[in-house]
């Protein structure tokens, strides 16, 4: 990319799984934030198909928005995307991710350029024809 240019946020929700992590042992959910309980360490992810509640680990990750962060930094009703790992009939959290909002344009309600009334070249610069 040249300078200044960014690259696109995505929030990577609802996209399918690049990489194949069955193999790893590893499972990944998204849902929605249910409950959070960072005294007992544990979130709920509500999902279409139920239920899932899972158990941090001492070295599960979190990311809030793009930035790492702590159990208690995740809010209720909040999307949510987690991996685990099933041990001993508990679902450890291996990492959770609360993605960064959606940005929507600052006006929305600003004409779009392409839609505008082209300018009157007729005239020449000062507006008096010859």
């Amino acid at each position: 990319m040249g300078g200044g240019e960014r690259a696109p946020r995505s929030t990577g929700m609802g996209r399918l799984t690049v990489v194949d992590i069955g193999p790893l042992g590893l499972e990944q959910i998204e849902g929605t934030v249910k409950a959070v309980d960072a005294n007992e360490g544990t979130l709920v992810i509500e999902r279409a198909s139920g239920d899932v509640q899972l158990e941090l680990g001492k070295d599960t990750s979190i990311y809030v928005e793009g930035g790492v962060a702590a159990l208690r930094d995740i809010e209720e009703g909040a999307p949510v995307r987690a991996s685990f790992m099933l041990e001993n009939g508990d679902r450890i959290a291996r990492w959770i991710e609360v993605p960064r909002p959606e940005e929507k344009p600052a006006d929305q309600d600003a004409p779009n350029p392409v839609d505008a009334a082209p300018p009157d070249l007729s005239a020449p610069p000062g507006g008096r024809a010859p």
